[in-house]
Formats: C-alpha cells, structure tokens, sequence
C-alpha cells in the first residue's frame, strides 16, 4: 500500500526553514564584573552575585528586543525568544515571521532597486500571477535568513567587546542546534 503525504508537515517544516539559533557564551563575565567593581571586592561580588547568570540574563533581555526592532526598520519582522540561559550559556531563537521585499531591496540595493521591486511586484498583480509579492517573499527569506546568520555572528560579539564583554557566539540552523549544543554543555561540564 502506498502512503500518503503528511501535508500538515509541510507548514511545520516550511517554520523551521525561517527559524535558527544564536548561542552565546561569555567568556569573561566575572572579570568584567571584577573590573568595573574594582579589585578584590569586585571578585567577590562577582562570585556572590553569579556574574555569568547576571550577565547573560541581561543580554538576552537586550537582544530579544533590540534585534527584532532593528529587523523591523529593515522591512524584516522577526520573532526572538530566549530558549536556554544557564551560566555562561544563552540561546536565543529567532523566527523571521514576514517580510516586506521592497524594503528589503531598498535597504540592500538602494532606491531605484526598491522602485524596480515595487513595478515587478505591480506587474504581478496585473498579470495574475498566482502568489505575486508572497511568492517572492518566499524566495528571499531563505537568503535573509543565511545573511542575518552570518551578520549576527559577526556584528554581535564586536559590539559586546566596545563594553568589555567578551562573547563567542554560534548560529545554527535547528538541524544542527541539538548536537552543537549538547556537545558544548558536555565541554563546559568538564
């Protein structure tokens, strides 16, 4: 007997197709503590006060809005929820919800690509073509997706370190995360 497709799967998929994961560790969390407290007595509070659950839990807090708002003047709406913050360790997943192409392209391009996206998406709606601006939004987000990736590695920890704070950080897709993270809690263990 031949099986039939699972068609409610395909919605399920087509979600983490958008969707990935930053990790972040932060490297020297008591140091920085102990520096900007001073000496001795900012070791110690850095101990008492766990400096890494500290430190972590407010970054986490910063990104999950800050990376959606400044998405968002992109033309890019994206969703971001903290999903794991122990220690030195947090991991945010962000969820690119929707996408509006021509500010897309003319934040990327510049103002006579966006216009030239603007009569394409037009000439769609005139011609009839099934889809229209969502199917070209289909096609792009993947790419979006692969660049934020890769700006957010990069653009985030150089920003943490103008403060101080010294991050490595790792973007997986959700096909990757399990292993990259379960790994990384085994060597943080030992």
């Amino acid at each position: 007997a031949r099986l039939s497709p699972i068609n409610h799967l395909s919605a399920k998929m087509a979600e983490t197709d958008l969707c990935f994961y930053m990790n972040f560790i932060f490297l020297n969390s008591a140091d920085m503590l102990k520096e900007k407290m001073g000496g001795f007595l900012g070791g110690m509070a850095a101990k008492a006060i766990n400096a890494d659950e500290k430190i972590s839990e407010k970054v986490a807090e910063k990104l999950t809005e800050a990376i959606p708002a400044a998405t968002a003047e992109m033309g890019l709406k994206i969703e971001a929820k903290t999903v794991y913050r122990v220690g030195a360790l947090c991991t945010v997943k962000f969820t690119i919800d929707s996408a509006d192409p021509v500010a897309l392209v003319t934040k990327a391009k510049g103002d006579e690509a966006g216009s030239a996206m603007t009569d394409i998406i037009a000439a769609m709606g005139v011609l009839g073509v099934e889809g229209g601006a969502k199917s070209i939004e289909d096609k792009i987000l993947p790419k979006v997706k692969t660049g934020l990736m890769e700006k957010l590695t990069e653009k985030i920890p150089a920003k943490m370190e103008e403060s101080g704070l010294k991050v490595e950080a790792t973007a997986k897709e959700p096909s990757e995360q399990a292993e990259w993270f379960y790994t990384t809690l085994e060597e943080m263990s030992s």
